[in-house]
């Protein structure tokens, strides 16, 4: 038994130095510690791993921990760089709409958003790296989402898709303010020239304003259903309408005659504008006495009625005579001295407005107010005519002698006392007398150089 246990002992003896030299050669191999993931107080594990950005980044192989962390952070994330398989900060910003509305394109804080809640949203961080999930549709408060279609209009047109193919907050603000006045079409239902050209009511309303087109079917129109096709506009405008009501002027009237054969009004031809055409027609043609229909001119009874019917104050002609004339100011003066009335139009040949329209008294028969075209002339505060006494006020030469000025006041230092206050009448010795206030207006406002033509028949 002892020699037994002896034994034994020795055999203890040999095993323990044995187990001790195994543990010194484990305990001499180094151990890898984690690498460094924090920098500047944030912890970027989540989105950072030393050896899948330095694979990456192979020029950064080998340099310290604190260095490829530090180049992560104030390079890589500011260009958005991936620093790790479960986190692409640029898929990050394309999968969720809500963080592109505010964040843009600055990644930085796309990463700081991951890093305090995003992690727990359960949102997408991966595979979206070229392409945009949940493309906006609206802009400035407002919904367009029945006419626009991001996918669609960067398909539609390469040119955008170049610029926006990752930028649909971009892409649809061009859209609102640039694309749709080039009547581009951003989704399939809606096509900006087929709704333009079906819908005469429309366009006389929004002329070619076309941004309200395509808010008008975003609002109601929709419930139409898709755009059918419409190459060419649909019921011709023949029609003006006048204190709410349309005046029917296919009599005289006919959209591809008058734009064809008026130059001012051809643009409206080429834009295939016939409400911009008919508005023409009767706001500046018919007052040129333009032809709007083959054999119809504006000495036909039907074009004079209606002419009469859309501009009332006009049944003098004197809007018809202005524009045959120039001046060499901004202002042109008419005095009808068969009507009594002083006409004062603002603008230029051919488009003259009348700005301004008096009561006035002319010459009698044996002393003639003069009729002929002249120069407006002198003007000054006041004069006493020598024939019956009294004070005129504010004058502006006419010709010669013959003046604007007001009616006959006594002679006083202000214009407090009327002497003679007729007005409608062919009673003077020549010049044209108006009120005190209309006097002082052309004295005022109409410079001397202004063309005064004087007449005594409607034309």
């Amino acid at each position: 038994m002892n020699h037994k246990s002896n034994i034994g002992k020795r055999g203890s003896f040999i095993v323990l130095p044995a187990l001790l030299l195994v543990f010194c050669l484990i305990s001499a191999v180094p151990v890898l510690a984690d690498h460094e993931t924090e920098y500047n107080g944030t912890d970027y594990a989540k989105v950072y791993d030393y050896d899948y950005y330095t694979a990456a980044h192979p020029e950064l192989a080998g340099m310290s921990d604190t260095s490829v962390l530090r180049d992560f952070v104030t390079n890589g994330i500011p260009n958005g760089a991936q620093g790790n398989a479960a986190f692409s900060v640029k898929s990050y910003r394309n999968a969720n709409q809500d963080l592109r509305g505010s964040y843009g394109d600055d990644y930085e804080r796309y990463v700081n958003h991951f890093l305090r809640t995003g992690y727990r949203q359960d949102r997408t961080t991966t595979g979206c790296d070229d392409k945009i999930m949940d493309p906006v549709t609206e802009y400035d408060g407002k919904s367009y989402d029945r006419v626009y279609d991001f996918n669609y209009y960067m398909n539609k047109y390469p040119s955008l898709r170049s610029k926006y193919a990752l930028d649909d907050f971009g892409a649809i603000a061009y859209f609102v303010n640039t694309g749709m006045n080039k009547k581009q079409q951003a989704n399939e239902a809606f096509n900006v020239i087929w709704y333009y050209n079906y819908f005469s009511t429309l366009r006389y309303a929004y002329g070619q304003d076309w941004k309200r087109y395509y808010e008008r079917y975003q609002q109601k129109g929709y419930r139409k259903g898709k755009v059918k096709p419409c190459p060419s506009i649909k019921n011709v405008i023949r029609y003006y309408k006048y204190k709410g009501r349309k005046v029917d002027l296919s009599a005289i009237y006919d959209f591809e005659y008058y734009t064809k054969h008026n130059s001012a009004a051809y643009k409206f031809w080429k834009k295939q504008d016939d409400a911009g055409a008919v508005k023409h027609f009767v706001e500046t043609g018919m007052l040129l006495s333009l032809k709007g229909k083959a054999g119809v001119s504006a000495r036909k009874t039907k074009y004079k009625n209606l002419r009469k019917k859309l501009h009332p104050h006009l049944s003098d002609n004197a809007y018809i005579k202005a524009n045959k004339y120039k001046s060499r100011t901004r202002y042109l003066v008419l005095i009808n001295q068969e009507a009594h009335q002083v006409y004062i139009f603002y603008g230029k040949k051919g488009a003259w407005t009348l700005k301004m329209r008096f009561p006035c008294v002319v010459g009698k028969p044996s002393t003639p107010t003069p009729t002929g075209t002249f120069c407006m002339g002198v003007k000054g505060l006041y004069f006493d005519p020598e024939e019956g006494g009294g004070r005129c006020w504010y004058y502006s030469a006419i010709y010669g002698p013959f003046l604007f000025h007001s009616v006959i006041y006594a002679r006083e230092s202000a214009p407090l006392h009327i002497t003679d206050g007729t007005m409608g009448a062919s009673v003077s010795h020549g010049c044209v007398r108006l009120s005190l206030a209309n006097a002082k207006w052309i004295y005022d406002n109409v410079p001397s150089g202004t063309t005064v033509i004087s007449y005594n028949r409607p034309w």
